[in-house]
């Protein structure tokens, strides 16, 4: 004859089992990719915000502020040959001669130059997250991977990260700004019914 606390273990078993089968059909699904592709207005608007912002912070730092009234040799690096370096070269060139006062800004090579600015970007790209619950089709959708979202956030920003570092040609003594991290954003909600934006991509 059984016990009535036989069937506990059993009962324990089955409810875990329809757990493990619930977790699996409705998951967290994270997945992150970063780009350097510029198609489309928003990819574009994302980045250039985003490396305008960090331009405009760099040369407010204190660094800067000591080297007005000189002439500057500005240097860019980066992993490589980034498609937006020469628009990045632009805009620090512009913000350098009428934010900080320098009286010039020259290429490498030139030696009248009393400091030389090098500018260490650590990225310029977009930057595409998703993070949520969701529900599999099981193959009912025509896309393979696809599911429906219970509640995702959707977010696409433009990251740009680097740091500056000022040298003086009298003395080599060098000076290094704080590093710089500016994320643009335009994240969006998405449910079974409806989607809708978090915020509205501004600069």
């Amino acid at each position: 004859m059984l016990h009535p606390c036989d069937g506990a273990p059993i009962r324990r078993g089955a409810t875990l089992l329809l757990l493990l089968i619930w977790l699996g059909m409705l998951s967290g699904c994270a997945t992150r990719q970063v780009s350097e592709s510029l198609h489309g207005s928003t990819s574009q608007r994302l980045v250039t915000y985003s490396l305008e912002r960090f331009v405009e912070e760099l040369v407010d730092q204190p660094e800067f502020q000591r080297v007005g009234g000189n002439h500057v040799q500005l240097d860019i690096h980066f992993l490589n040959d980034h498609n937006l370096l020469d628009y990045a070269s632009e805009l620090l060139r512009h913000r350098l001669l009428t934010k900080s006062r320098i009286l010039r800004v020259s290429d490498s090579g030139e030696e009248s130059a009393q400091y030389r600015v090098q500018v260490f970007f650590n990225s310029i790209a977009t930057d595409h997250d998703s993070f949520g619950l969701t529900l599999p089709t099981f193959g009912l959708a025509a896309t393979p991977n696809a599911r429906i979202n219970v509640l995702a956030v959707d977010m696409f920003h433009g990251v740009t990260e680097g740091y500056a570092v000022i040298t003086s040609t009298a003395d080599a003594t060098a000076e290094s700004t704080q590093r710089i991290l500016v994320r643009v954003r335009a994240d969006n909600v998405a449910t079974p019914i409806v989607d809708f934006p978090v915020n509205q991509l501004e600069r």
